[in-house]
């Protein structure tokens, strides 16, 4: 199903091509660098739902022409642009990741190659079509924790199914823009709601998946409603016939209530597409595009997976910006008077801060941010008659939130620098996790159900003294150094070298692994190792 929605978006990108120039806004770490002082301290726009519209990012041109980036390598450029007299215009580039990276940790050393390529495919017809196409194949060598998740879960963290040591990666969309207010995609690819580091509500963190996202952006509010199709491929054994397929509904509402304070509001529903031998498919209550399903779901005596969540965003002198999000998945508020830990309090808070030209040194930017998820938040429950664990937040074997999955305290520490072409990026993110044990859970693997729980000290399924970090007690510190050059801003292709360190700690291991890397990069979506 994925191969044949990759198919449809090429083809029909081609047909329906267009000249706005309305194309996704990348929200890889690095690029974004360039234009995130813009989308924070702007007091019009809606910087929460990502990716951003190009049209919603007036300045974006600008600050990329301002960097008088030319070359006459046409490999850094186009490989084919195609343009009629209609305005059409057809531009295909590389992609092309490739490095060396040299991994010692406290026993052993080894010399890691970096490798995947593929192309983008950009296209504009009339002033309302875009399409953007994107695809590559990765034949990297990875990390040692990295490969323990290839072969584990048989996925390569961000991309596909992982199989011979290939795993493909394609994002892809259609977009409507109907006028200033409303905007259609249906695409390929990945969302994030957010302003942070993290987010708590949907991230770029999980592979890719179809969706539908209408926007509407009216007077201070801008309104967003996304379909999607999750996949399950925890039984398949890499053959896509067995996958299990889950939808959800989201909607998240964002409102520019003053110039320095914006509010938001989130929801979505999970539920899965079969249900014993009834295929349920896309409940059409679901398709209600105004916000509140919960009232729905009620309606329908349902036991879908909801989920829902509030923001703030606060601006002071424009400079600096705090930021902050509350996740609920299910609690009582008797029993979170209570303090006793019940299982059953699922919720996640985080805040942070952005200070821009911090410590008065101009495009130096401070980021610091706090995330915490308490234990079983996001992990649904197993019935022995079908297989309701479909309804937990996730799609294709990663957590569709935090790359954590719950159950953990994290601080997320970094710096950015950016001069000319340079990009400068010291990052820390410090956990403590507590890990769930075999098949048992203690509230931090999400796709473990969550009536499979014990207690982590007396080891019964008992209903009460759950606390966050409870389980097999561990330290994770990840920090990197890393330094970019912008060899082609159309393409968005750096050079990059940096040092990254990360320590793990816990009663059965003390490790530390250094890991040096050089090599040029196509930064096209976000790809999480700090884990």
């Amino acid at each position: 199903m994925q191969n044949k929605i990759i198919y449809i978006l090429f083809f029909m990108g081609i047909a329906f091509t267009s000249n706005a120039q309305n194309f996704n806004v990348s929200n890889e770490r690095t690029i974004s660098s360039f234009y995130n002082r813009y989308i924070d301290t702007s007091t019009n726009l809606h910087s929460t739902i990502k990716p951003l519209y190009k049209n919603e990012v007036s300045s974006y041109d600008t600050i990329f022409s301002g960097l008088n980036i030319n070359t006459k390598h046409k490999f850094f450029n186009n490989l084919s642009n195609y343009k009629t007299e209609n305005k059409a215009d057809i531009t295909i580039r590389p992609i092309l990741n490739t490095g060396f990276t040299i991994e010692q940790s406290n026993s052993s050393s080894q010399n890691l190659l970096e490798l995947s390529g593929g192309f983008q495919f950009n296209a504009y017809f009339t002033k309302k079509w875009t399409a953007q196409f994107d695809y590559l194949w990765d034949f990297s060598e990875y990390p040692s924790h990295i490969n323990e998740v290839v072969k584990s879960k048989n996925i390569s963290p961000g991309f596909g199914y992982s199989k011979n040591d290939k795993s493909p990666f394609a994002q892809g969309n259609i977009t409507f823009t109907a006028d200033d207010n409303f905007t259609f995609q249906l695409g390929y690819g990945k969302n994030f709601i957010g302003d942070g580091y993290r987010s708590l509500f949907l991230s770029d963190n999980a592979n890719s998946y179809p969706y539908l996202k209408v926007t509407a952006n009216v007077w201070k509010l801008k309104y967003m409603a996304l379909y999607t199709n999750y996949i399950d491929i925890s039984r398949s054994s890499g053959n896509s016939k067995n996958y299990f397929y889950k939808f959800s509904t989201a909607h998240y509402l964002s409102y520019n209530a003053t110039k320095w304070l914006n509010i938001g509001f989130f929801e979505t529903i999970i539920w899965q597409a079969q249900e014993d031998e009834y295929y349920r498919g896309y409940d059409i209550n679901y398709l209600n595009p105004v916000i509140f399903l919960r009232p729905v779901e009620y309606a329908q005596g349902s036991s879908d997976n909801a989920l829902l969540g509030g923001s703030l965003k606060v601006r002071i002198k424009k400079k600096n910006i705090i930021y902050s999000q509350i996740l609920l998945d299910e609690f009582l508020l008797k029993e979170l008077k209570a303090g006793n830990g019940w299982w059953a309090n699922k919720y996640g808070i985080q805040i942070g801060i952005k200070s821009y030209d911090f410590l008065w040194v101009k495009n130096l930017t401070l980021q610091a941010e706090y995330n915490m998820v308490r234990p079983f938040t996001y992990s649904y429950y197993h019935n022995p008659t079908n297989i309701s664990t479909l309804q937990n937040y996730a799609h294709f074997n990663s957590p569709l939130a935090h790359p954590l999955g719950a159950n953990f305290n994290e601080i997320a520490l970094g710096l950015t620098y950016t001069k000319k072409r340079w990009i400068i990026e010291a990052m820390s993110t410090i956990a403590k996790i507590g890990l769930d044990t075999n098949s048992n859970s203690v509230g931090q693997d999400v796709y473990i159900p969550y009536n499979n729980r014990i207690h982590p000290v007396t080891g019964e399924r008992i209903d009460y003294g759950y606390e966050t970090g409870g389980g097999l007690s561990t330290d994770i510190i990840n920090s990197t150094l890393k330094i970019s050059y912008l060899i082609n801003a159309k393409s968005q292709m750096l050079l990059q070298f940096g040092v990254t360190n990360r320590m793990y700690k816990n009663k059965y291991s003390d490790d530390s692994n250094n890991m040096f890397f050089i090599g040029l990069r196509t930064a096209i979506t976000n790809r999480y190792s700090d884990f």
